[in-house]
């Protein structure tokens, strides 16, 4: 093989044990030391490719959000508002609120990001992407709504979705997490216009809010 493709494969094993140590146990495990121990390199070999080790964090969130929004554009295009809901609710599970080797990762991230500033930038924008991804589906559905309309939709289920995801990482029982979600979609449903039921009619702690969308 040429020189080239091993050093390729040495800075990918690199990333690859990067993301399996803080996908165990956190971003702060992430030392230079218990990198090389994993990947079986020497300290040379790690410098040779990342001269920090805030460039190992760096390229190995990036690495993730990449993936994620390679997972998130994979799924199928809904053809109805129905189908829109059911979409973010699958994704919402397969990808977030699941004890994946990359969910895990993604929670180490986010669960450091009160003083690091880098990280910060690189998640909001990942789940910035993410959003407007789900904007233009969104925009697609119903060309005639007023953007601001269909942002602040978007703006609700990525606050729903943060929440699901810290949810799930910090224990929370299963029975606990579909209750959460099921109100989220309710209040999502309600939001497109796909929710009748009068304030009377609601589940205890489906918050009120405004249809935006059924009158479009």
């Amino acid at each position: 093989m040429c020189p080239n493709g091993n050093a390729d494969l040495t800075r990918s094993l690199i990333v690859k044990s990067a993301i399996n140590i803080i996908s165990v146990d956190g971003l702060a495990a992430l030392t230079a030391g218990r990198l090389i121990k994993q990947a079986g390199i020497s300290k040379g070999g790690l410098y040779h490719h990342f001269r920090t080790m805030n460039e190992v964090e760096e390229e190995v969130l990036e690495q993730l959000s990449t993936n994620l929004m390679l997972e998130i554009n994979s799924y199928s295009r809904p053809s109805d508002l129905d189908e829109y809901v059911d979409l973010i609710e699958k994704q919402v599970f397969d990808l977030f609120a699941t004890d994946s080797e990359a969910s895990r990762a993604l929670f180490g991230f986010v669960s450091a990001t009160a003083n690091r500033k880098q990280i910060k930038v690189t998640l909001r924008k990942l789940f910035d992407d993410i959003s407007v991804t789900r904007f233009h589906l969104l925009q697609g559905l119903r060309p005639a709504v007023e953007p601001a309309k269909l942002q602040n939709v978007v703006q609700v289920t990525e606050t729903f979705q943060m929440g699901l995801f810290c949810r799930f990482f910090i224990g929370e029982d299963l029975i606990s997490l579909k209750n959460y979600w099921k109100n989220c979609r309710g209040a999502i449903e309600e939001l497109l216009g796909l929710h009748t039921a009068t304030v009377a009619e609601k589940p205890a702690g489906v918050p009120v809010v405004t249809d935006l969308l059924k009158y479009q």
